[in-house]
């Protein structure tokens, strides 16, 4: 079975604007990213981009057993990777920005929707329709978590992400993770 450091290269050398990143997130960043959320009741949360699942285990194992983590990847080798470690949640080859067309299957809206999406380096439309998405997705308190590497934080880009998630949310806080290659915030909002 191939390590995930070795998938995670893969897909940056094939589509390095998608995967967004030099080396996988780190555990202390997987931390952050769930430290403001409460999980212990949710019946459905949502993972967007989760790559090689540097998240995924930490949001699988916060949730309660019967609640549902339903994950969206677009590279489809990722998707098989993630679908062979992690089998309790739901995997799905597609983009982000169509996360309604699935959650129509589920019968609870999603509790927290977290983000490993390189959102700063996306094209403004998909960085919008994406947005856009997880905005009409949370029901009012629901939280959306994600994070963007400090360097990225201060570009014109990384500034719009920050205004775009302050026309979107009631309260938006960020917070930097030193301890992650390289270093993050960690973005908190909550709807």
């Amino acid at each position: 079975m191939q390590r995930a450091t070795t998938i995670f290269w893969k897909a940056f050398i094939k589509h390095p604007r998608q995967t967004g990143a030099i080396v996988p997130s780190s555990r202390r960043l997987a931390q952050a990213m769930l430290a403001r959320t409460r999980l212990q009741t949710a019946r459905l949360v949502i993972e967007l981009g989760p790559g090689t699942g540097a998240f995924t285990a930490s949001i699988l194992n916060a949730l309660p057993p019967d609640a549902t983590l339903l994950a969206i990847e677009r590279n489809p080798e990722l998707v098989e990777f993630l679908c062979r470690q992690w089998p309790r949640a739901q995997i799905i080859c597609d983009d982000a920005a169509r996360l309604s067309h699935y959650l129509a299957r589920y019968p609870h809206p999603p509790a927290a929707i977290f983000c490993g999406l390189p959102l700063s380096w996306l094209p403004s439309q998909e960085r919008t329709n994406v947005l856009d998405a997880v905005a009409s997705a949370l029901p009012s308190g629901g939280t959306f978590t994600l994070f963007q590497y400090l360097h990225a934080a201060a570009t014109p880009p990384g500034r719009r992400v920050r205004q775009e998630l302050l026309a979107r949310f009631q309260s938006v806080e960020r917070y930097p993770i030193w301890w992650n290659l390289p270093p993050a915030y960690v973005v908190h909002c909550v709807r």
